[in-house]
């Protein structure tokens, strides 16, 4: 009972939020999501976790520069999310804000007159929420995109009706394999999220990002060969107080690649130039790097953030006994 009175008080929080927010000019994003922004750069917890991840990525920038990137990545989070409330549903304000070099929505049409369909692949870069808005707005298909679910039930469906405002159709993260595969076959495009931890047990697979091996799903290599779909990096950048879309695709075709491995690895070699590119652009307030592998040297080990530890046995198998948890 109290949750479900906790869950309706955060809806309403939200709805009353989104119906100011609407009501300001563009500029005043920018500054109210400075402002909050910089506010929780010195809340300890968000402080530590972005700077931590900052520095581990770029050891030889100063301190000041790492502080720089930590506190505008908290900016372009708390901007994110006003922007994406900003935009939902106003397709003159989509058509104001944003350039038209959108090589997205060409290269979708292009594999829909091959019959074939496409995988584009995003990270939590620039405006990831504005993509998937502005792609179904002027795209003249139906694109699906992968998500994970809020645990407030309301807010989950009043975050998808948003999402799917310009047309998207949203595919729950857990048990999305059907669904994708569904979609890639009726030559669709689908498009998720690749820089976020996946155990070996749950599909994952040990890639190098960002100068650290980390575990990344290995969903999209699988469905790219099985179906013969092309893959494709994309995002939204900001530049300014604009906005454009980029789309690069791998360094081969699909069936040119040998294993998946080599697929996993391209994609979060061209995600990686993106984030390099435009730091202060990447969420660093996730622990990205919080699994370190069994077999990595002690120098390696060093330059993981605080946070880290090395997996144990049940990061590959759930039938490993707790109390047996370690490795000979």
């Amino acid at each position: 009972m109290l949750r479900e009175f906790r869950y309706l008080i955060e809806l309403l929080l939200f709805i009353s939020f989104s119906w100011i927010l609407r009501r300001l000019p563009h500029s005043m994003l920018f500054w109210s999501s400075s402002v909050i922004g910089r506010c929780l750069f010195w809340i300890p917890p968000a402080r530590k976790l972005t700077l931590d991840n900052v520095k581990c990525v770029f050891p030889e920038n100063t301190h000041k520069r790492n502080k720089q990137i930590a506190c505008k990545s908290l900016i372009n989070t708390v901007q994110t999310i006003f922007e994406f409330v900003w935009f939902s549903g106003d397709n003159q304000r989509l058509d104001r804000f944003f350039d038209a070099s959108l090589n997205i929505n060409t290269l979708a049409d292009q594999k829909g007159k091959e019959g074939k369909g496409v995988i584009f692949i995003a990270s939590h870069i620039g405006n990831w929420e504005l993509g998937g808005l502005i792609f179904s707005h002027r795209a003249k298909q139906v694109a699906y995109a992968v998500a994970r679910k809020i645990n407030n039930p309301y807010l989950d469906k009043l975050i998808i009706k948003m999402r799917s405002a310009e047309g998207m159709r949203i595919i729950p993260a857990k048990g999305a394999t059907r669904m994708m595969v569904k979609a890639l076959k009726e030559h669709q495009v689908v498009i998720t999220l690749i820089d976020q931890n996946t155990r070996v047990r749950d599909g994952g697979i040990w890639t190098e990002f960002l100068g650290h091996k980390v575990p990344s799903s290995k969903a999209p290599a699988i469905l790219a060969r099985k179906l013969n779909v092309d893959i494709c990096i994309v995002g939204c950048i900001r530049l300014g107080r604009r906005y454009v879309t980029f789309a690069e695709p791998l360094s081969k075709r699909i069936d040119e690649f040998n294993t998946d491995e080599e697929i996993i690895d391209d994609i979060m070699r061209i995600t990686e130039a993106y984030v390099r590119k435009f730091p202060e652009q990447y969420l660093w307030l996730y622990k990205r790097f919080q699994y370190i592998p069994e077999n990595v040297t002690e120098a390696e080990m060093a330059k993981y953030p605080s946070y880290s530890k090395k997996v144990r046995p049940r990061f590959y198998c759930t039938k490993v006994p707790k109390d047996k948890n370690f490795f000979v």
